[in-house]
């Protein structure tokens, strides 16, 4: 019995060497969509929404501290320039001012006699020094106290609008403390946001500088030429973007701060790139973590590599890419949260892909 179960389990370990060893089981590729970047979009013509913002708009403030007596002006009032626009509680101030005025006129006095005992040899030199030197310091004080004095009146530098008005009679003000604020009326400010792309076509030696876009305020249908006036150089971290400021002439009836307007710019003709981007289908589109951060997924042989990309602008087909991809690239469009960078993809095979191919 013992030799016949021997035998069985002999068998029973030749057959199992006999068997082929078990095959590593492969993954299979993913499948994926695709799409092959085209030409680049361009536009001869781009429209720039933006606001109308207040032309110079300055706060203006006393030098000196106090308590102010009256306020002369209120929101939305025209002035002239030298227009008185508030004034301090200039009691202290004046009676600073006469003092220093009396004492000025003493000095004089003392110096004046001075010179003449001095020529009478009745005093030395060093004492005639010592009555110009409070001479000297008296006057000092004399002009700094009419200084002081006339700080206690707020007038209009330039002709001009009331913007805001944010003190009132009777409050304490500290010298630099804003009481009021004014902004030129015969002019406009127009401030628009754009791209990083956008800003880099700006070339000094390339571009017209009589070139004027045209505005188009709010819902009205007639449009007015503008004249670049600056852009700033650094990125605003919320929005992504840069701003830049044109200006014109103020009409009749004025165009109020904070009017919506629609800014058409003829590209070519303002020696700037007409080239916008390059057309996606959101499909292709992956965002990142971080607000404002797109990336896309780059088909490279039978692999797939993560690149971060630049949206310059949404429309009604995708988005415009304005960096990070070049004509003949091919991304994929499905799938795109199973990715990682060098991941095994096969490409299927749809009516677009051999369209595009040919």
């Amino acid at each position: 019995m013992l030799k016949k179960m021997s035998l069985a389990v002999l068998s029973m370990m030749v057959l199992a060497g006999c068997q082929e060893p078990p095959q590593q089981q492969q993954t299979a590729s993913l499948a994926v969509s695709s799409v092959r970047v085209e030409k680049p979009v361009t536009s001869q013509f781009r429209t720039f929404k933006g606001q109308v913002e207040a032309a110079e708009n300055t706060p203006l403030a006393f030098r000196v501290e106090g308590e102010l007596q009256r306020v002369l002006v209120k929101s939305g009032q025209q002035v002239k320039k030298g227009q008185l626009l508030a004034e301090l509680d200039a009691d202290k101030f004046e009676q600073q001012h006469n003092d220093a005025q009396v004492q000025f006129q003493l000095a004089a006095k003392q110096l004046k006699r001075g010179r003449e005992l001095f020529e009478r040899k009745m005093i030395s030199k060093a004492e005639l020094d010592e009555l110009s030197a409070n001479h000297k310091l008296a006057k000092v004080n004399f002009n700094s106290a009419e200084r002081r004095l006339g700080y206690t009146r707020l007038v209009a530098p330039f002709n001009g609008m009331v913007a805001d008005v944010p003190k009132e009679s009777f409050e304490a003000v500290s010298p630099g403390e804003a009481v009021v604020s004014l902004y030129q009326d015969d002019l406009l400010y127009i401030n628009i946001a754009v791209s990083d792309n956008v800003l880099a076509t700006l070339n000094p030696q390339q571009a017209n500088h009589s070139y004027q876009p045209v505005a188009r305020f709010g819902t009205e249908s007639q449009t007015y030429p503008v004249n670049y006036l600056e852009h700033t150089s650094e990125l605003e971290p919320q929005t992504q973007t840069y701003r830049m400021w044109f200006e014109m002439a103020q009409r009749e009836p004025a165009i109020l701060p904070g009017t919506s307007v629609s800014l058409r710019v003829d590209m070519a003709e303002a020696g700037l790139s007409t080239q916008q981007g390059y057309q996606l289908p959101m499909t292709a589109i992956d965002a990142g973590r971080e607000d404002g951060q797109f990336f896309v997924w780059k088909v490279e042989g039978n692999q797939v590599y993560k690149m971060e990309v630049g949206i310059g602008q949404l429309n009604n087909h995708g988005a415009i890419v304005s960096s990070g991809i070049s004509e003949g690239d091919r991304l994929v469009t499905s799938s795109l949260r199973k990715l990682r960078d060098g991941m095994d993809v096969t490409l299927l095979v749809t009516a677009t892909t051999e369209a595009q191919a040919q």
